[in-house]
């Protein structure tokens, strides 16, 4: 039987053979330990970076996902206040528009009387009003016509012109006029004029308007 010494002795075994071969052995053995410890430990760490990239990833992918719901939360409340300013606005607008026609009704609640005050403010003693209508036109759907008669026309001028002076009526002309013999009219001063005026409103400034307040009447 053939024994080797590998722990004692020289260079050299029992049979005269070098230890060396044996020491080569060693050292590869080493080496491909070595290797094999090392491609374990880059194993692990490529294994570890792999599982915290991945918890990143996943921590990432839930902020991503609260951050979106949150989002979707904050898109669906911004387009029901959207929906509510837009039903507000028509609602505004509806009541504005309501305003508006009050007002416009309001304003031309009083035309007519104010402008027959005003007629009958500078109609002079020597003519009278037959007849006092509006006037719808094409040209002026605000027109009225006065019709009457005077016994002059120095009274029918001043009436014209009294009108013309008066900051509720514009654009005064005469349409017609026609001397009535005495007899015809039934009058016995003599002949008398008839005429026919018409006139278009006006809605002066608020600088030549006098607002007077209205307060209630207390019950007695």
């Amino acid at each position: 039987m053939l024994e080797i010494d590998l722990l004692q002795g020289g260079d050299w075994g029992q049979d005269g053979r070098s230890r060396k071969p044996v020491s080569r052995v060693c050292a590869w053995r080493l080496s491909r330990d070595g290797w094999i410890i090392g491609s374990a430990l880059v194993i692990l760490m490529s294994l570890g970076l792999a599982a915290y990239f991945a918890l990143s990833v996943r921590t990432r992918a839930a902020g991503l996902e609260a951050a979106l719901q949150a989002a979707l939360a904050d898109s669906v409340r911004s387009a029901a206040l959207s929906e509510k300013m837009r039903t507000l606005e028509a609602r505004r607008d509806s009541i504005a528009a309501r305003v508006a026609i009050i007002q416009e009704i309001d304003a031309r609640r009083y035309r007519w009387p104010r402008i027959m005050d005003e007629v009958a403010g500078v109609l002079p003693e020597e003519a009278w009003l037959t007849r006092f209508a509006q006037v719808t036109s094409q040209e002026a759907p605000a027109r009225f016509e006065v019709e009457g008669m005077a016994r002059d026309n120095f009274s029918l001028t001043r009436f014209w012109n009294g009108m013309e002076s008066s900051p509720f009526i514009r654009n005064v002309r005469l349409i017609s006029t026609e001397n009535v013999p005495g007899g015809m009219s039934g009058g016995a001063g003599g002949d008398l004029y008839s005429f026919v005026l018409q006139a278009e409103p006006e809605d002066p400034s608020p600088d030549v308007l006098d607002f007077v307040p209205v307060r209630p009447v207390a019950a007695r």
